[in-house]
């Protein structure tokens, strides 16, 4: 299993949990659920824990305002809190999934050199003049 797969579980579950309460008529509810969307994403450990024990206090309270939707829209959030608070400490942070480490690629230099107008066949050193002796 993926890393972020738990983190998209979680996201769907808000989207879908934010459908049914909106449905049902519980229009703060549902935003509710879709800025916590926002937050899991951007959220990482202790934070995202705390995170997903109030989305699991918030779907309870939720699924017990009586209208069908309602309920299944509480047990989506409170699954997806569920998720949250049990992995939450693994799944990963917004921005840290396809960083890597900056190599020098000597090719690709001679064509940045290029496009700033630099000629990069030129003795230069960098804030020196050129000796043509």
């Amino acid at each position: 299993m993926k890393a972020n797969s738990p983190l998209w579980t979680a996201a769907l579950l808000l989207v879908g949990a934010a459908g049914a309460f909106w449905g049902a008529g519980s229009v703060p509810v549902a935003l509710l659920c879709l800025a916590a969307v926002a937050a899991v994403i951007a959220l990482s450990g202790v934070a995202r824990r705390a995170l997903g024990a109030l989305l699991i206090v918030v779907g309870i309270v939720a699924a017990a305002s009586g209208h069908w939707l309602a309920a299944a829209g509480g047990v989506l959030l409170a699954g997806s809190g569920a998720l949250q608070v049990a992995l939450g400490a693994r799944m990963p942070k917004i921005g840290m999934g396809g960083q890597k480490a900056r190599t020098q690629d000597p090719e690709t230099d001679l064509w940045r050199a290029l496009e700033r107008g630099d000629d990069p066949t030129d003795d230069k050193t960098p804030g020196g003049s050129a000796s043509n002796e």
